[in-house]
Formats: C-alpha cells, structure tokens, sequence
C-alpha cells in the first residue's frame, strides 16, 4: 500500500503532518509513502493540502485532505488492508 503525500513546503500543517505519515510508515512495513511538492498547475484533482492518496498497485482506494490524527489514520488503514486482504488479494 502507498500514501503519496501532495505538500507544500510553505504548510505548516503539511510539515507536522509528514512527521505522523513517517510514524505510520515506521510502524507499518507494508506502507510506503511518496512525497509531491504540490503545484496546482500540474495536480489539478488536489483541491487543498495536505493531500493523501492512498493507493494499492496502479488503484486508488481512497483519499483524504487533513491532518488527521494518527489513530483516526490507522483505523482506517487497518480497514483498507482487510479490503485488500480479502478483495485484491
């Protein structure tokens, strides 16, 4: 499973919440995260940031544009594996 953060160097909000994506990815082997410096030139169907996609292969399962607290974030990411589990194989 892959998180791509889209983020802006000048987000304060952005900065602290790479800080929990990077906890959730230590804490998790499965996980990777990619980071993307936000342009909205070029990533149009980013409406704000802090942006994550969350993604398994080439498919989206889902995204969410907030920093979120870290147990609200593992919930969810614990429900997604189940799907994967059990759906994508």
């Amino acid at each position: 499973m892959n998180l791509t953060l889209y983020y802006s160097n000048d987000c304060g909000h952005c900065r602290r919440f790479q800080k929990t994506l990077d906890k959730i990815a230590q804490e998790r082997q499965q996980v990777s995260i990619s980071r993307v410096e936000y342009d909205p030139s070029i990533h149009t169907e980013v409406k704000f940031i802090p942006t994550v996609v969350v993604s398994h292969g080439e498919r989206e399962l889902g995204r969410f544009s907030s920093a979120l607290a870290k147990k609200t974030i593992d919930a969810w990411l614990d429900q997604l594996e189940e799907y994967i589990k059990f759906y994508l194989g």
